[in-house]
């Protein structure tokens, strides 16, 4: 008996190791290529944890063979830095204020509406751009005093009544907006937004990258079933609804990264990317940029809240003539999603 479980526990380690492995190669591989790997760096968390736990298993029972999963996490240390940080907090002074918040509808359809407690979390927090999005224009409304300038795009450009969509304001001008057309239909946005702040221009990208639409049932079916027919046909389906929608993913970060390639102006990338940073979609948008989180960010920096709230998926990510001094996070509004800010000094 005990060599079986010895067995069983070599081999267990042995496929926490390899997932592990594969997952440092997600950011490196474009889905629309070879979209496998992008499964094991959605898992990311799991590997990682499951390799932790093994370490220190063989620590406590004084085996050599944990050296296997102290390299691996050693060699992937700087992907972990991708999650969680442990930045000291420090009093600079800052030109600017955003923030980037997943309304998950404002609660609408879930039995509320936060609609007014999301205005006065702006109002009282003082950012200077705010980024809301799944908002429902019709619902809700933000103080038009204390930001003055205000856009909202709906999701459907053929639409532009509906109510759906993204929202930014802002206490400074909107120069500018443009909505970044994808070579598909899809309910998903990317807005560019020129805002003037004090005579300096910056260039504000608010995206919501497509969804994995995976649903607390998805979670409860593929746990809870019996492996039987039904079961083994929901399972391919929901894996090949995995490859569409990662391919999907890649193809509006290519798109997006068009847009601004040649931009006269500073950029700062934030939404909601619905990919972890263990993705070929964050490694393309954070390529040449800094991520707000890993400056000034502190502890674990999952954003996302429900069904595994151990995900980060929603970024503020900008150029370098920006300095990050300060990332916080709150969950003080109820949605699906963390509320997420960064200041910054504009140092060109």
């Amino acid at each position: 008996m005990k060599t079986l479980i010895k067995t069983f526990l070599n081999f267990i380690n042995a496929i926490a190791i390899l997932g592990l492995s594969l997952s440092y190669l997600s950011p490196l591989v474009d889905p629309q290529d070879f979209w496998i790997i992008s499964f094991f760096g959605l898992t990311y968390t799991f590997w990682l944890g499951t390799n932790i736990i093994f370490l220190l298993m063989w620590i406590l029972s004084l085996k050599r063979r944990g050296i296997y999963n102290a390299l691996i996490l050693i060699v992937g240390f700087q992907f972990t830095a991708r999650n969680v940080q442990f930045n000291t907090s420090s009093k600079t002074s800052s030109d600017i204020k955003v923030c980037s918040f997943n309304t998950h509808v404002q609660e609408l359809y879930y039995g509320g509406n936060t609609s007014q407690k999301i205005d006065q979390y702006l109002t009282n927090q003082k950012y200077d751009v705010a980024l809301l999005l799944e908002w429902l224009n019709n619902e809700g409304t933000i103080n038009n005093s204390a930001y003055p300038y205000q856009k909202f795009i709906s999701t459907q450009e053929d639409n532009p009544q509906r109510n759906y969509g993204l929202k930014l304001v802002s206490k400074y001008p909107i120069l500018n907006w443009e909505r970044i057309r994808y070579d598909h239909n899809t309910s998903n946005l990317a807005v560019i937004f020129d805002i003037d702040i004090d005579g300096k221009i910056i260039r504000f990208v608010g995206v919501h990258l497509q969804s994995n639409k995976v649903s607390p049932k998805d979670y409860q079916t593929l746990i809870n079933s019996s492996l039987d027919e039904e079961y083994k046909t929901y399972a391919l389906e929901f894996i090949h609804r995995l490859k569409r929608l990662s391919q999907l993913r890649s193809k509006q970060t290519k798109t997006i990264l068009e847009s601004i390639e040649h931009s006269p102006y500073p950029v700062i990338i934030m939404g909601d990317f619905n990919d972890t940073p263990q993705s070929y979609t964050y490694q393309q948008l954070q390529k040449g940029r800094e991520d707000a989180f890993i400056e000034k960010g502190t502890g674990w920096g999952a954003t996302y809240l429900k069904p595994l709230p151990f995900l980060r998926i929603d970024y503020i990510i900008h150029d370098k003539e920006l300095q990050c001094t300060d990332y916080q996070s709150s969950t003080s509004i109820k949605s699906d999603h963390s509320l997420i800010e960064a200041s910054f000094k504009i140092l060109k």
